[in-house]
């Protein structure tokens, strides 16, 4: 009969099946304790119940673990590889070994390399096969055929190794013997820790074989381990008795044991008692020990195809789907609450920058309030594009006066009494005879020179000369556009009157010109 503990979550709830020959107990572990839910016979009414059972609780991981006669150990040396070269010489190995049809596994015996007589690197792997059908083919297809995640088969003897590492003060050699409630006592041998051997010996009975019937079938299997050479020659035997320690009292007691076997108790009870695991009656059976080291372990698959393995993937794939969307749930939880925050934050600092705006703008309505009163919007366009026009119009007399007074530089008897300069865009070239036309460009600037000859002996002929050389001479320079002459050191137009005599004594001299100087 199965029980049916209550259901959890697959993270913490997982199933196991122990397979013997003959039946099936299973194994449900919830959130850190182990609990037996019944044995299931090899029958066609006990099948049914399981495949009822099966139906009401397809969810959960399911690893089954089988303690079968048929499981073989071969130890083989093969050259050293690497990647799918690796992978396509164990598989040769192992159909040479087993044939078609065989779970086979191996696992590499140690880490050392060795060397073959050839002189080629070589490795020690142990290969160990379940040969035929036997019987995990229908509990493995029953439990595909209710989609049931099985994430692996494994054996008994490799989850002893793992529970070897456990236990104190083991040999180099050893031999481990338990006891298992659905297959009988099973003899594993270990060479430093590594499987290198294992058999089934009697099945498990209300009483148990005869302490000296374990003695013959361990001696029997001693010789087999010599016929390997797996055991050295000569050297006792230490075996380890994982079960009550009256059974290891009997065998020590039995007539006729061998002086160069050791016997060393392992007190099962106390091992299941360290790892708060409840007594059960009956037999010292290992099954509740070797379930519990694997639900802790949950060691990788062995036996089981990836075609039967696939709803357990998909498993994974669904709780990693799981996880993945709390994770993203909880990521976008934290952001939204570190976004709230700093909104609140955000909103404080707006508070803060409208007081202070406020206090700005008392400053600005206290300032404009000192300030005296503005002029009027029509005076004050006007005086910007006053301001703009001279910015444009910006002029000086220094370029003027220094054409003016490179030209003078010629001239030492001319003496300058008075310079006049003028600015302004609409100046116009003066209409005089020696001047631009009236088509000409315009000019901005106009020089008016008033000067005098000195010394001036009274030569009014010279002087007049010496007046139109000087404007020549203004006139050649590229700048000047234009120089009129305003007035001569003797008038000699119609309307003047000559007055005077011609050897009088000396006089001034003076006259008057303008020079027009620059373009637009």
């Amino acid at each position: 009969m199965i029980s049916l503990p209550g259901s959890g979550s697959e993270l913490f709830n997982a199933r196991a099946l122990l397979l013997g020959a003959d039946r099936l107990r299973l194994f449900h572990w919830q959130r850190g304790r182990l609990s037996d839910s019944g044995v299931v016979e090899a029958n066609a009414e006990a099948r049914a119940d399981f495949k009822a059972y099966l139906a009401a609780r397809p969810a959960g991981p399911v690893y089954l673990l089988v303690d079968l006669a048929e499981e073989e150990f071969r130890s083989e040396t093969v050259p050293r590889a690497r990647g799918a070269d690796r992978k396509a010489l164990i598989r040769r190995k192992q159909a040479r070994l087993f044939g078609p049809g065989a779970r086979v596994y191996a696992e590499r015996q140690g880490h050392e390399q060795r060397r073959e007589p050839g002189g080629r690197r070589a490795e020690r792997l142990l290969f160990m096969a379940l040969s035929g059908r036997g019987p995990v083919e229908p509990w493995v297809e029953l439990l595909c055929a209710q989609k049931v995640p099985l994430q692996g088969i494994l054996s008994v003897p490799a989850l002893l190794q793992s529970l070897l590492r456990h236990l104190p003060d083991i040999a180099p050699h050893a031999l481990l013997l338990s006891l298992q409630s659905v297959s009988g006592w099973r003899q594993s041998f270990f060479v430093n820790g590594q499987l290198k051997a294992s058999r089934l010996g009697p099945p498990a009975g209300p009483g148990g074989p005869p302490a000296a019937t374990l003695l013959a079938e361990i001696e029997q299997f001693r010789r087999y381990l010599a016929s390997l050479r797996l055991m050295p020659e000569g050297q006792p035997l230490d075996v380890y008795v994982l079960a009550d320690p009256a059974l290891q009292r009997a065998l020590e007691q039995t007539p006729g044991r061998p002086p160069d076997l050791r016997l060393h108790d392992l007190d099962l009870g106390r091992f299941e008692r360290q790892r708060a695991l409840r007594p059960q009656p009956g037999p010292p059976c290992c099954d509740r020990l070797l379930l519990q080291q694997l639900f802790r372990t949950r060691p990788a698959n062995r036996y089981a195809s990836a075609a039967e393995r696939r709803y357990a993937r998909l498993a994974t794939a669904r709780r990693a789907i799981r996880a993945g969307t709390v994770l993203l749930l909880l990521g976008g939880l934290i952001h939204s609450g570190l976004n709230v925050i700093n909104g609140l934050g955000y909103r404080q600092a707006a508070a803060e920058f409208a007081a202070q705006a406020g206090r700005y703008r008392a400053a600005e309505e206290q300032a404009q309030a000192l300030l005296p009163e503005t002029a009027p919007p029509g005076a004050i366009r006007a005086a910007v594009a006053s301001a703009a026009r001279l910015r444009q119009d910006r002029a000086t007399p220094r370029e003027a006066l220094a054409l003016l007074g490179g030209v003078l530089a010629h001239f030492p008897d001319i003496r300058p009494l008075t310079i006049a300069w003028a600015h302004g865009p609409a100046m116009d070239a003066p209409a005089a005879a020696d001047a631009a036309s009236a088509d000409g460009p315009r000019y901005r600037q106009s020089l008016r020179l008033e000067a005098r000859i000195e010394p001036f002996a009274g030569d009014y002929r010279a002087a007049i000369l010496r007046v139109r050389e000087l404007a020549r001479a203004l006139r050649a320079l590229a700048l000047v556009r234009a120089v009129e002459i305003e007035a001569l050191p003797l008038d000699l137009s119609p309307e003047a009157v000559l007055q005077g005599s011609g050897g009088g004594p000396a006089g001034a001299a003076p006259f008057a010109l303008k020079a027009l100087i620059g373009a637009d």
